[in-house]
Formats: structure tokens, C-alpha cells, sequence
């Protein structure tokens, strides 16, 4: 049986609200279950909670606690950092659960089109 959007729930760790809820808005219009983090620590416990399929994460976050830091933590989740700054690739390349990183302001057709290639979600077919 395929699996379709609506089998995938993703968090979303930005400690920008207004970006996270954005986001998720508009994965929740395209079919996914989502939920949403604004700091590491909460990042960290909701995660170990709602068990997501994926994780867009912020790698500056606002606290002592970094993107890099929450990645260390739940090394058995699938990431896609996000982020509005230039990344080291070495440092990125350290971390076998993430798959990526997106360039903010988030193309919310590269976003989609990345969830479903991760997740193995075909594309959906015109009508």
C-alpha cells in the first residue's frame, strides 16, 4: 500500500513562530500532520513525544541550545535543517540523520517536493 501525505507527520522547530506556524499551515494544505516547537528544549521533548517521520529544524534557534545541538539529541529522526545563513558542509556531513539543508525564506515547492522524495511519497497524479 502507498503511503500518502496524510500518513506522515513532521515537526517543525523554528524559534520564529510566526515561520513555524507558516510552515506548518501550509504542509497541513498539502495533506501532513505537523506540529510545531519554537526552542531546543521543547524541540527535544515534543519530538520524543509526537514521533515524527521528519523534522524541519532551525539551526539558530535563540538559546544556548543550537539546531546542531537538537540533532545530536534525536540522532534517530530524519532532519532538514533550515536556515538563513551559509552552513559548513563538513560540519553538516557529521550528521547521518540529516538529509539536507533548505535555504530560508523556504520555497514551499522545493519544501514539498523534498518531503515526498525523503518519505517516498509519490508525486500525485493530475487529473
Amino acid at each position: 500500500m502507498l503511503k500518502k501525505e496524510k500518513d506522515f507527520k513532521i515537526g517543525i522547530i523554528d524559534d520564529h513562530p510566526q515561520t513555524a506556524v507558516s510552515i506548518s499551515q501550509l504542509l497541513e494544505h498539502h495533506g501532513f500532520k505537523t506540529f510545531q516547537a519554537y526552542n531546543a528544549k521543547d524541540a527535544i521533548e515534543k519530538c520524543k513525544a509526537e514521533d515524527p517521520d521528519l523534522i524541519l529544524l532551525d539551526l539558530k534557534l535563540g538559546s544556548k541550545l543550537s539546531g546542531y545541538d537538537v540533532a545530536r539529541e534525536l540522532n534517530n529522526k530524519k532532519i532538514l535543517f533550515m536556515t538563513g545563513f551559509d552552513v559548513e558542509k563538513t560540519k553538516i556531513s557529521k550528521f547521518k540523520n540529516v538529509m539536507g539543508v533548505l535555504k530560508k525564506p523556504v520555497d514551499i515547492h522545493n519544501l514539498i517536493k523534498k518531503i515526498r522524495e525523503l518519505c517516498k511519497i509519490p508525486e500525485p497524479k493530475e487529473i
